[in-house]
C-alpha cells in the first residue's frame, strides 16, 4: 500500500506540475521514448524499436524531457590533423547557417537559432574533434542533426577535408642488429 500511495502522490505531481506529458519524449532510467499514457499510478513510454514500458511513477527520481520549449542538437565531426581546423569550422559554420536559412525561409522553422561553431572540442589519438551546436524545436534535434551530418560529409568532401579513421604506427625496437642494415640498408 505503501508504494501504490507514493506512484500516486509521484503521479499527482507530474501532471500538476506539467512535468511531461502524452507524445513528449522522455528519458528515464535507461529508458527514452514517447509518452503514451499517463495514469497517477504509472506513465506509458514506447521507445524507438517499438517496447513498451510501463514505469511505477513512484520510482522515477530523474526525468528528462526532450520535448518542452527546445533541444539543442550537439553535432562532433572529426577531422584529419594534417587539416586546416580553421577551414574545416569555416565549412561547418556554413553548411550550418546555409540549412538554418533555408529553416527561418520555409515552413519547417525547425532550427530556432543561429548555429554556433563551438571549435575545438577534443585532441584524440587520431582526429581534431570539433563541435556545432544548433537549437532546434522540441524533438527535432535528432532529425536536424542527420540532415546536417550528410550536408556536413558532402562539405567536407567538396573541401578535401578528411574524416579520418583510426591510424597507427608500430615501431619494432630489438636487441639484435637489423638484417638490413648489415646489407648496406637503402
Amino acid at each position: 500500500a505503501q508504494s501504490m500511495v507514493k506512484d500516486f502522490l509521484a503521479g499527482l505531481f507530474i501532471l500538476v506540475e506539467d512535468q511531461y506529458g502524452v507524445g513528449d519524449v522522455i528519458e528515464v532510467g535507461e529508458v527514452i521514448g514517447t509518452v503514451e499514457g499517463i495514469s497517477l499510478r504509472s506513465t506509458r513510454v514506447r521507445d524507438v524499436e517499438g517496447t513498451v514500458w510501463h514505469i511505477a511513477n513512484g520510482e522515477t527520481t530523474h526525468i528528462g524531457n526532450h520535448s518542452q520549449l527546445w533541444s539543442n542538437c550537439v553535432i562532433d565531426v572529426d577531422v584529419a590533423y594534417d587539416t586546416d581546423v580553421r577551414k574545416a569550422m569555416t565549412v561547418l559554420d556554413e553548411v550550418a547557417d546555409s540549412m538554418w536559412r533555408e529553416s527561418t525561409g520555409g515552413e519547417s522553422g525547425v532550427i530556432i537559432a543561429d548555429p554556433i561553431v563551438q571549435g575545438v572540442q577534443a585532441l584524440g589519438e587520431s582526429a581534431v574533434t570539433l563541435r556545432l551546436v544548433v537549437k532546434t524545436d522540441p524533438v527535432s534535434q535528432w532529425q536536424v542533426q542527420r540532415e546536417l551530418r550528410l550536408r556536413i560529409k558532402e562539405a567536407f568532401d567538396e573541401n578535401d577535408i578528411t574524416i579520418p579513421f583510426p591510424q597507427r604506427t608500430v615501431r619494432v625496437v630489438t636487441d639484435q642488429p637489423n638484417k638490413w642494415d648489415e646489407l648496406g640498408g637503402a
